[in-house]
């Protein structure tokens, strides 16, 4: 009797141990994942595992192998295609540089004021990065205040234009500028759209499908070739059928140009939930740029030239309608400056089939878009302004030298500023400012009111 009573109190004592054991076991693991520094270990020392599905962060920004070095577009899931990062300059300044998300800037900022969205319209095929439309905006609004950024690339369209206006939103901008092109975005939007079941959600019309897509002939054959010289010896070689293609009056071009419009307002109301401007504008074809110059000069035209000209003014026309209806948003019109462009002695286009500007037609459409966007920029003016950091505020002074913070309340009072007479700010409007100290000191005229007379940009 008393071997058993033994017996049972030695098994409950190893039911106990093991239940003590288990509990500490199981606690110290939580603590080493949840608190390792409470064990004494650094959470930078431990150890985690690859996951195949998420590669190592520095792997995945510094991968160069995946392809030939020589590869300038590669293939990508969502967005179909997208360009080789840190690609140099190349084609005699046409393509790159481009940054480590493999878009055309020299360095990627921490925020960015203005961005840019488009295809190799907006990318600026043909031309150096300096002399690309976004380059030609920037010089035209002369803000050394501002940082730009472009997010653009050859062969995108709507669906791609949205995706990076939802990507974009992490720079935290004040005007994004999104430019459609009338010469293929309407059958490149429908294809990805109708094709990947990533983006069937913006499907338009349901009775339509993938295979509805028309086979389009790029580049265009020879015989579908026409060159044209004016009278003052400007000359290129336009290709009217395949620019018809992307705005025929067909359904599958009608959806496409549906599914533009329903990208801009999603984009448009984008911007609002995320308090930027956004400006819109519609790149034509240069057959339409030069449609005006072709009457002028009464020069013969083909009949698909004729049919373009009529169907792709009517699709900018209903699309910029749309557009300039959504709340928030801006449209510029750079078909109608074009077209005057065109009708001087200057250059806008190559001399061959290539459809994208050169410099000078460049210019034309990012001097037009900076009229529109500088009116959306607020002057940083000097003065005396307070902005959130963590849970409290700081109070700083912006003047000709850059951004200040004050030492104590003291110091700003001893300095001749008023009491209350400061404005709240953002801490993104500071980002592109020079930031450049402590102020413990005092002097007025450096320090004070009377150092702030005047605007800081212009």
């Amino acid at each position: 009797m008393a071997m058993n009573r033994m017996i049972i109190m030695k098994k409950e004592w190893l039911l106990l141990l093991a239940s003590v054991f288990f509990t500490v076991v199981i606690s110290v693991g939580l603590i080493r994942s949840l608190a390792p520094g409470l064990l004494g270990i650094s959470s930078d020392l431990q150890l985690v595992q690859v996951d195949e599905k998420k590669p190592p962060f520095y792997q995945g920004i510094f991968n160069n192998g995946e392809t030939p070095p020589a590869k300038f577009i590669l293939q990508d899931a969502l967005t179909r295609v997208r360009a080789r990062p840190f690609f140099p300059r190349a084609s005699g300044g046409s393509i790159g540089p481009n940054d480590i998300l493999g878009f055309r800037n020299n360095s990627v900022p921490n925020t960015a004021d203005i961005i840019t969205i488009g295809d190799s319209m907006t990318y600026g095929n043909n031309a150096f990065m300096e002399q690309n439309w976004p380059g030609f905006m920037r010089q035209a609004l002369g803000r050394e205040d501002i940082r730009y950024y472009n997010m653009s690339t050859g062969g995108w369209a709507a669906v791609q234009y949205l995706d990076m206006m939802n990507h974009a939103t992490i720079f935290r901008p004040r005007v994004v500028v999104v430019a459609f092109y009338s010469g293929n975005d309407s059958l490149e939007t429908f294809q990805l759209t109708y094709a990947s079941k990533h983006w069937n959600w913006l499907i338009t019309d349901t009775s339509l499908s993938s295979s509805d897509m028309p086979k389009v002939k790029f580049p265009p054959p020879e015989s579908e070739h026409w060159e044209v010289t004016f009278r003052d010896g400007v000359r290129t070689v336009f290709t009217p059928a395949l620019r018809l293609e992307s705005n025929d009056d067909s359904p599958v071009v009608k959806a496409g140009y549906a599914i533009m419009e329903k990208s801009a307002r999603l984009i448009a109301e984008k911007a609002q939930q995320t308090g930027s401007k956004v400006v819109f504008t519609i790149i034509p074809t240069k057959e339409l740029v030069y449609a005006s110059r072709m009457k002028d000069e009464a020069i013969d035209t083909p009949h698909d030239y004729e049919r373009l000209v009529t169907l792709e003014h009517q699709n900018i026309e209903r699309l910029a309608g749309k557009i300039s209806k959504l709340e928030g948003a801006s449209y510029v019109d750079v078909v109608s400056v074009l077209q005057q462009a065109a009708m001087n002695n200057v250059r806008l286009y190559p001399e061959n089939m290539n459809g994208h500007p050169v410099a000078e037609g460049y210019r034309v459409i990012g001097e037009e878009i900076s009229e529109t966007v500088k009116e959306l920029l607020p002057a940083i003016h000097r003065g005396l302004y307070a902005w959130k950091e963590g849970s409290g505020y700081m109070i700083g002074l912006i003047n000709n030298e850059g951004v200040w913070i004050f030492e104590s309340m003291e110091i700003i009072e001893k300095n001749g500023w008023p009491e209350g007479d400061v404005t709240m700010i953002e801490t993104r409007e500071l980002s592109s400012l020079p930031h450049k100290g402590i102020i413990s000191t005092v002097d007025r005229s450096r320090f004070g009111p009377g150092c702030c007379a005047v605007e800081l940009t212009n």
